[in-house]
């Protein structure tokens, strides 16, 4: 009987020491972490470094990311480079997060805000009784 046990203690512990060895490898099989979505407005952009720092509204918080050869940036749904990133623009962010930097999968550049808020804010009815 002694033997017996032996064996299936020797069994469980082969076992459990084999999953415990391919638990990072599971992990690592598992995929990289979801893509993350942010918008915000760029406050600065880093040619050289490929940096850029966006601040975030709602917690309005500042947050840098880098781009590298496969991010994709586009506005009005055309594609664009990096060159066109201008501090002040609304953007639309797909980041993958880890490291000190998340790096950048796709940048879109929005539409400024003020231009399609102000054509709706006064109607043409409006307005004329806020000139008078």
């Amino acid at each position: 009987m002694d033997m017996n046990l032996n064996t299936h203690i020797h069994k469980t512990a082969v076992t459990a020491l084999c999953i415990l060895s391919l638990s990072p490898a599971l992990m690592f099989a598992a995929g990289s972490p979801k893509p993350i979505a942010e918008r915000g407005v760029i406050k600065s952009v880093d040619m050289n470094a490929h940096i850029l720092v966006v601040t975030e509204h709602k917690k309005n918080s500042e947050h840098a990311f880098q781009w590298n050869d496969q991010t994709k940036f586009s506005e009005r749904n055309k594609s664009v480079g990096a060159g066109d990133l201008k501090a002040g623009e609304r953007v639309h962010l797909s980041y993958t997060p880890g490291g000190d930097t998340p790096i950048l999968q796709s940048v879109r550049i929005a539409p400024a805000k003020t231009q399609t808020h102000n054509a709706n804010k006064l109607s043409p009815a409006r307005s004329n009784r806020a000139q008078a």
